[in-house]
């Protein structure tokens, strides 16, 4: 493999020869062969300008290469003669000769053609083409005349124009070469292409030495210019096989982008965040190496709960043999594996992506980023020993201390971990023959679901914790819904007045029978009754909504009380029914049964009538409403 200083070195030993060499440098678009070239040029142009070698006829000095030198751009180019055109005119001396002879050949005919054009001219050789339009070739005869002993460079050879063939450019390579002692460099890429297969097929006749750049390592260190992470461009250097050098510029920038931002990042943070940048961008600028499109990386790489890879426990044996043998997404992180195994679409991604397709960073997400325990130096090294630890579970290679390790490891990420990986976790541990390990954590799980239930309803919505109803079994999929459940009915035992009487509301207004408060409403006292009975109302008149309250269905149930006129307490109410009382009455302690909906039509009577004696001119709308109800018999 022809790394660049292996090439540096052949390029000085060709260039330095006595005789005129063709050379044609070659490799892979944007590997970095027109950096590398002038690069090479800058750091030797002055050993070019005093090596000199000794005549072994008459021992005298002699230089050892040409005094001067061109470097031309193809691009645009459409014409034989605007290329010999545009050499000519682009020769620089490089010789410290102050003699006449010596004088850059260029500055006298910019001169000459700034005459005949009535102008003045630029060195581009896209500007030059006016000099053909004059259509006197006797020009670009007498330029190529004086033109001999230089050291020529030809680029961007595959963006010249159709219009000039590559027979034509071999041609005067050749001429340049054997009828003007001129040192070529012709730098071409190996893509196939018409101009590529002429090139094949005439390259021996032409050039002596044909360079291949395959290995631009060293040019992607200098362009990167940082010892720190370089290792990690290194790495995706050799196990991606981009070679492509604008790459990895493109990189390094967003990169810079993102850190200038906060010097608080840790190293591995940073780290963690050139990762992501060197995936996605690659998918984004070279989808060809994964074969895959964005839209697929963040359908196959999203955190969106457990890797369905890992879910073996909830399939079936027929299931599992019906599952393909290999999917695109197999391929895909089979190839990220040996860069980046166990990728994931998350974190630094959402601001990779935004910077990548908007040019700028979204300063909200930035700063919530900074926030997460993501980029925490020890969540992301217990980011990377979890997988390890399960990249050595699939590959059947769990020695005795694996249990402890991968116990003490999810442990503390429970607040980070999708729950059907929990789960997935307690499975390997029981399975693998750790009981204790496996209920110590299922208690830490359990402990968690509870503590985050209790924040309030806001931490009650399924879909936050699985996408999707899990197949059985989940140790923690039930135990997730009871917690809610049951918080629930503790809350709406406990619910203030201002609650109730917006359940109420939803009611009277939308039929809404929300069943968790049933509780709540079926032990309602009178002070609170009267709270939900007096409440502003919106919409609604009073006479309405007092009889809309009175058929709640929670109303329409039996309760028992002691004669003393006391609930029976701790009583599991359903719909209308009466289904468990723990505290039953012993035979000395005689109780009643009565529905709730009595006792709230005695308190709703003492209200109106509370009322008629606050505000006599009511007496009239509170007789209408007790001769339409048969004094509320008929609700």
């Amino acid at each position: 493999m022809a790394n660049v200083e292996k090439l540096e070195d052949k390029l000085l030993e060709l260039i330095q020869h006595s005789n005129p060499l063709a050379i044609a440098l070659t490799g892979e678009w944007g590997v970095g062969k027109t950096y590398l070239w002038k690069k090479f040029y800058e750091d030797n142009k002055n050993y070019f300008i005093t090596h000199r070698k000794t005549n072994p006829k008459n021992g005298s000095k002699e230089n050892l290469i040409a005094k001067k030198y061109a470097y031309i751009s193809l691009f645009g180019l459409d014409s034989l003669d605007s290329l010999k055109l545009a050499i000519a005119t682009e020769v620089q001396t490089i010789s410290t000769d102050d003699s006449i002879l010596n004088t850059d050949i260029s500055t006298h005919f910019k001169k000459l053609f700034g005459f005949i054009g009535g102008g003045s001219t630029s060195s581009t050789a896209g500007d030059l083409r006016f000099g053909i339009n004059i259509g006197n070739k006797l020009i670009t005869n007498i330029i190529m005349s004086h033109l001999k002993d230089t050291l020529v460079c030809l680029d961007d050879i595959e963006r010249k124009s159709k219009n000039l063939p590559m027979s034509e450019v071999l041609g005067l390579v050749n001429y340049l070469k054997n009828e003007r002692n001129c040192q070529i460099i012709m730098i071409l890429h190996d893509e196939e292409s018409e101009d590529k297969v002429d090139f094949d097929t005439q390259k021996e006749k032409v050039f002596d030495e044909i360079l291949v750049l395959n290995d631009s390592l060293s040019m992607v260190k200098e362009t990167i210019n940082d010892d720190k992470i370089f290792p990690i461009y290194e790495k995706f250097y050799q196990t991606m096989g981009v070679r492509n050098l604008r790459f990895y510029q493109r990189v390094q920038k967003i990169y810079q982008e993102i850190i200038k931002h906060s010097s608080s990042l840790s190293k591995l943070s940073k780290e963690e965040i050139l990762r992501q940048i060197l995936i996605i961008k690659l998918v984004n600028d070279i989808p060809k190496v994964l074969n895959v499109d964005m839209k697929e990386l963040e359908t196959y790489f999203s955190e969106d709960g457990l890797d369905d890879r890992l879910d073996i426990f909830s399939k079936s044996d027929d299931e599992a043999l019906k599952a393909p043998f290999r999917t695109k997404k197999d391929d895909v992180e089979e190839k990220l594996s040996k860069f980046y195994p166990n990728f994931r679409m998350e974190g630094w991604t959402e601001v990779v992506i935004e910077l990548i397709t908007n040019i700028d960073i979204d300063s909200e997400k930035f700063e919530r980023l900074l926030n997460q325990d993501l980029i925490n130096e020890e969540a992301l090294e217990s980011d990377r020993e979890k997988r390890g630890l399960m990249a050595e579970y699939r590959n059947l290679n769990s020695d005795q201390s694996f249990n402890q390790r991968l116990f003490d490891n999810v442990k503390d990420r429970i607040d980070r971990e999708a729950f059907p990986n929990l789960s997935f976790y307690y499975n390997i541990l029981e399975k693998n023959d750790s009981p204790d390990l496996a209920k110590k954590f299922e208690e830490l799980v359990k402990q968690y679901i509870e503590e985050r239930i209790r924040k309030g309803p806001e931490e009650w919505l399924i879909g936050d914790y699985y996408l999707r109803t899990p197949v059985s079994p989940d140790i923690f999929y039930d135990f997730l819904l009871q917690t809610i459940s049951n918080q629930k009915k503790t809350l709406a035992l406990n619910a203030d007045a201002s609650a109730m009487s917006a359940v109420f509301m939803r009611f009277c207004k939308h039929g809404n029978v929300g069943k968790d408060f049933f509780v709540a409403i079926q032990n309602i006292n009178k002070e609170k009754f009267s709270s939900i009975f007096w409440q502003p109302l919106d919409g609604i008149d009073r006479i309405r909504y007092i009889r809309e309250l009175l058929e709640h269905p929670a109303f329409n149930i039996d309760i028992a009380k002691f004669n003393n006129g006391d609930r029976i307490d701790a009583a599991f109410w359903h719909y209308k029914k009466l289904i468990d009382t723990p505290k039953r009455p012993s035979p000395y302690q005689p109780f009643i049964v009565e529905k709730k909906l009595n006792e709230v039509k005695r308190w709703t009577l003492e209200l109106l009538q509370e009322r008629v004696s606050e505000k006599p001119n009511s007496s009239a709308a509170v007789e209408h409403l007790l001769e339409l109800t048969n004094n509320l018999e008929n609700i």
